[in-house]
């Protein structure tokens, strides 16, 4: 199985949570872990599975590197390629758009036939008013807040690998 993990980032947060998630699962368990503006959107069809690192930016935005990717994703097939998402955002400063990106990319690359519904996680501890990465009643991914919750980040960050390597029926390579 080929895994790899993209990710963008503005302020340099969810870079950091991309490491994380390498350390925890080890760094053996992607073939490529890349910044998503070093790459091509038909790169994403070369992987079994896709860890997405995705920043909410601005007001419910792409971070730009991520809009990039997602202009072009009409243009990539992703049929029966596992999406799995992670992101990072301010759910005081922009309650009404916690998360967005995160379905927003979510929703397209289903489009395109990726396979969702891995590393879902609840809302419960989180205090917002609407996200379009609620799919379901769960987050369509892991959900972070460095800013308001940056306590919870690391416990988070290891509960959800655990969690998709379950999902996924792999081993982390550590």
């Amino acid at each position: 199985m080929r895994i790899a993990l993209f990710y963008g980032t503005c302020t340099g947060k969810t870079e950091a949570v991309a490491e994380q998630i390498k350390d925890e699962l080890g760094e053996d368990f992607f073939e490529i872990f890349e910044d998503v503006s070093q790459i091509e959107p038909s790169d994403l069809e070369d992987y079994d599975v896709l860890f997405c690192g995705i920043p909410t930016w601005d007001v419910g935005e792409l971070q730009y590197d991520w809009q990039d990717i997602y202009d072009q994703l009409d243009d990539v097939d992703l049929t029966g390629k596992k999406v799995l998402f992670f992101g990072t955002g301010d759910q005081a400063g922009y309650p009404d758009t916690y998360q967005d990106a995160l379905g927003i990319v979510y929703l397209k690359m289903l489009e395109r036939g990726a396979v969702g519904k891995v590393g879902f996680t609840a809302t419960d501890t989180h205090e917002f008013e609407a996200s379009k990465g609620v799919i379901d009643g769960q987050f369509c991914g892991l959900a972070l807040d460095d800013d308001c919750q940056p306590e919870l980040t690391e416990q988070r960050i290891k509960d959800w690998c655990e969690q998709v390597t379950k999902e996924l029926g792999v081993e982390a390579a550590s």
